[in-house]
């Protein structure tokens, strides 16, 4: 077996995928290893028995995100556009047990406007907790709560651990997860990976990487040689396999959670006049449906289960009938329909530890370099090494960065 290559990329993840997709299309010797006995990382979908999904990773494709398009096109995969979703009325807000329409409270969509408008206006040098951004604009209980579960839901943190510059990201306001992959977003990766043959080897867990030489060693005991190895792993999962990792790379944040979806027999609440979505200031955060542009009579919703409350909820034995119970409280008679439920910790999964990068004060300022440049014959890639991290973008503008520096 051949155990010297050009490339070897350990993680087959989209930004990996790509990365070896670019570089055998120039003539590089490449070869892709993967930990799990699947491709697509933190992009997974689980099918119900009926044909409906649901994302367990990441869910939304932004019209702006002209990569993902892309790849989609490229790959012959369809995709669904939410704004011919049906509109079954408001959001809600659940507060201290109270469960109110969103639009009952214009405050709170006012108070979430403005926190965006002072996000587009931090400067580069603008590193305090978001939490003093919080702070300084006083609001009532249900301002307050719709803003901090939707600073929860989008990093998957609280507002006190999360750098300014880390969510200074700027994102257009309108097209904002305006599609689904039709099927399930991981067909992108395992489309690729299919298209890549036996450049891609499943089930290969890496247990030590050096820059040093390019060498790889397997889990099975087996040794590999590069000129040049690119880690995509999660930066809390590649320290594990990197021994002289730099400090500022390993004690980057990272979002803690996971997912619950449930799938109904009947979208109960849109017999209510309502869309699914809640956000709650209890443990489980935030709720949508995952299939509000799927057909068929059963439908899907997932809770968000972020930051620390999020995923201490995850540790509960009786979490199906916890979760359950809070959704018959919103929607009665919810429990009496529901059937299969599909749970995902991605903090606890040996592979990832965490959700993505999100990051703390000081944090970035001291990590953007080493992020960015190689050391030895190792580089970084994946959606933690880009400005506008924690996307399925973001693993493939990293793809594109690395792929044009080793060519």
């Amino acid at each position: 077996m051949d155990d010297r290559y050009d490339v070897i990329v350990v993680g087959a993840g989209l930004a990996g995928l790509s990365i070896a997709d670019q570089l055998i299309g120039a003539g590089r010797h490449v070869l892709v290893v993967e930990a799990r006995g699947r491709a697509g990382g933190r992009v997974l979908s689980h099918r119900f028995g009926n044909g409906q999904w649901c994302e367990r990773g990441a869910e939304f494709v932004d019209a702006a995100h002209e990569r993902v398009l892309a790849l989609a096109g490229r790959l012959d995969l369809a995709l669904l556009d939410r704004a011919a979703a049906p509109v079954a009325g408001s959001d809600l807000l659940d507060v201290a047990g109270r469960v109110s329409p969103l639009s009952a409270h214009p405050d709170a969509v006012a108070a979430w406007l403005a926190f965006e408008e002072a996000v587009a206006a931090v400067g580069p040098g603008d590193d305090a907790p978001v939490s003093e951004m919080v702070a300084a604009r006083p609001r009532g209980v249900y301002a307050s709560t719709y803003v901090g579960r939707a600073i929860r839901t989008e990093w998957m943190l609280p507002p006190a651990e999360l750098s300014q510059q880390a969510i200074s990201v700027g994102r257009p306001m309108s097209g904002r997860e305006r599609f689904r992959v039709l099927g399930g977003n991981d067909q992108l990766a395992t489309r690729l990976a299919a298209q890549l043959g036996a450049a891609v080897r499943l089930g290969a867990p890496v247990c030590s990487i050096d820059p040093s030489n390019g060498r790889v060693e397997l889990a099975d005991g087996g040794v590999l040689w590069a000129e040049t190895v690119v880690a995509t792993a999660p930066l809390p999962a590649l320290s594990r396999i990197w021994s002289d990792a730099p400090v500022e790379l390993t004690s980057i944040g990272y979002g803690v959670g996971g997912k619950v979806s449930i799938q109904f027999d009947r979208r109960l609440w849109r017999d209510y006049g309502r869309s699914g979505s809640v956000h709650s200031d209890r443990a489980w955060g935030q709720l949508w449906e995952t299939t509000d542009v799927q057909t068929g009579d059963s439908g899907v919703l997932t809770a968000l289960l972020s930051s620390h409350d999020g995923a201490a909820l995850l540790a509960f034995t009786d979490l199906r009938r916890r979760l359950l119970a809070e959704i018959d409280r919103i929607f009665p008679g919810a429990r009496g329909l529901a059937g299969e439920v599909v749970v995902t910790d991605w903090t606890n999964d040996p592979y990832s530890l965490g959700c993505y990068v999100a990051a703390s004060p000081g944090q970035l300022a001291a990590a953007r370099d080493l992020l960015q440049r190689p050391h030895g014959r190792l580089w970084l890639a994946g959606e933690h090494t880009e400005r506008a991290s924690g996307f399925m973008e973001s693993a493939l503008a990293s793809a594109d960065r690395v792929a044009a520096a080793l060519m």
